[in-house]
């Protein structure tokens, strides 16, 4: 998958029971399993098939082939209870299957399977988070013996499959709204350590259009993303910058209640195309709409053309942009001044000039070279005071291949031998060429 990265559920101990609910709710699901011994004893029907608290196993488990299954609250929060086993009850994968999910930090699931009867499984991913192929534990329970009879693991598992599939289909709820409100990550947004999946975003009109983002839930991070009206005409969509810019992060209006994250690798927006190091993320309002890009490729690519598209034609935008700023100040360049003039000199200096060139294998033809300052600057010993050499900065003309001139900055010196100078040397450059049209070189 490309650029996306699918997190996967930490599996931990295998069937690890969990005794972090209160003494109260253990002593109800006690008197509730007494209650409905009592009540069905001596009777010559299943006392479970009627609804009961005593389930069935398709497979044993530590030797046992029933369990007490009961559903209730612990301090407001839904769960169920497996033979002292506490499972959390998850909103909202729920309401999207329209079946009770349940969920412990084992890494087990308990999925309603029908009215009286459950399948119980260890996936290698989180719900949501990608097709289940493969499972560390899987079992089914009933309070029908006759369902445990008629299924299989191999139907249990393959049930399990299904809502995993389920909860990635395309939603069916119709396009957001877009604006203000929560959004959902497709890959969770990193902060101190953790993997956040909500943020909240609102929308700042004024002088200076934002997007504010901020990490849902104990998420303490806030972005601010700042419009870019210019790029925004040009491409059609909507983009925002951080205002951190540093950090080369943008922001996209794909649809209402659809964003596209994208961080540049490179030079950043403008001054490079989209490559295949450049990342990207999805918030949407809807939370399907998220989970859909995890596992669909050809969403993925969808997704990844359109950044494509989109970062190049600003590159294009700007390297005319930047082409014409360039044509402007090339044609406004002229040569610095000339300074101190030394008749018996210009010949040296020009040599001295070639001289560099060749050394370092300019593919530039110099054409001219020539003193700036005024006047040379001494350079004596720091302690006898005795002249060591001169300098004078200086300009080195020169054609270049492609028809332009240029010029460099530069530094010329004669070393000082007792009782007079030698010949003319570059003692160094300025790194960077300055173009200007040769009519203005001569």
């Amino acid at each position: 998958m490309k650029r996306i990265l699918i997190s996967t559920l930490v599996i931990a101990t295998l069937l690890a029971s969990s005794d972090c609910y209160s003494q109260s709710f253990k002593d109800k699901l006690k008197a509730k399993a007494a209650a409905a011994k009592a009540k069905n004893a001596g009777s010559a029907t299943n006392p479970s098939s009627s609804g009961g608290t005593t389930y069935y196993l398709l497979e044993a488990e530590r030797g046992k082939t029933k369990v007490q299954l009961e559903e209730g609250e612990n301090n407001g929060t839904k769960i169920v209870a497996i033979n002292g086993g506490m499972y959390t009850y998850q909103d909202e994968p729920s309401t999207t299957l329209g079946i009770k999910v349940y969920f412990n930090t084992a890494g087990l699931y308990v999925l309603q399977y029908d009215d009286n009867s459950w399948v119980s499984v260890m996936p290698t991913k989180q719900l949501g988070k990608g097709v289940w192929d493969k499972f560390g534990f899987s079992n089914f329970y009933s309070a029908d013996a006759a369902k445990v009879k008629g299924m299989t693991k191999a139907k249990a598992e393959a049930y399990a499959i299904k809502m995993s599939k389920q909860i990635l289909a395309p939603s069916t709820s119709g396009p957001s709204k877009g604006g203000d409100g929560v959004y959902n990550a497709a890959v969770g947004v990193k902060f101190s350590g953790k993997s956040y999946e909500i943020l909240n975003v609102s929308y700042e009109e004024g002088a200076l259009k934002k997007i504010i983002t901020k990490l849902g839930k104990d998420g303490v991070s806030t972005e601010t993303f700042m419009h870019m009206s210019e790029f925004s005409k040009l491409i059609g969509t909507d983009i925002y910058s951080n205002s951190r810019s540093h950090l080369k992060e943008y922001i996209y209006i794909d649809k209402p209640g659809v964003l596209v994250w994208a961080k540049y690798k490179g030079s950043g927006l403008g001054k490079q195309e989209w490559g295949k190091y450049d990342l990207f993320n999805m918030y949407a309002m809807d939370k399907q709409v998220a989970r859909g890009l995890l596992t669909s490729e050809s969403q993925q690519k969808v997704l990844d053309d359109k950044l494509k598209k989109w970062s190049n034609l600003i590159k294009i935008s700007e390297d005319k942009r930047r082409a014409s700023e360039t044509k402007d100040k090339i044609a406004k360049q002229r040569l610095p001044k000339e300074g101190l003039v030394v008749d018996n000199l210009k010949g040296q200096t020009l040599d001295a000039a070639k001289a560099w060139a060749s050394k370092w294998g300019w593919k530039e033809t110099v054409t001219k070279a020539y003193f700036n300052d005024a006047d040379w600057y001494i350079y004596r010993h720091k302690k006898t005071g005795v002249i060591l050499r001169r300098e004078i900065r200086g300009t080195i003309v020169m054609t270049r291949p492609d028809g332009m001139c240029s010029f460099h900055y530069c530094v010329f010196g004669q070393q000082y031998n007792g009782s007079d100078y030698n010949k003319v040397y570059t003692a160094g450059i300025t790194p960077g060429q300055i173009k200007l049209n040769c009519e203005h070189t001569k």
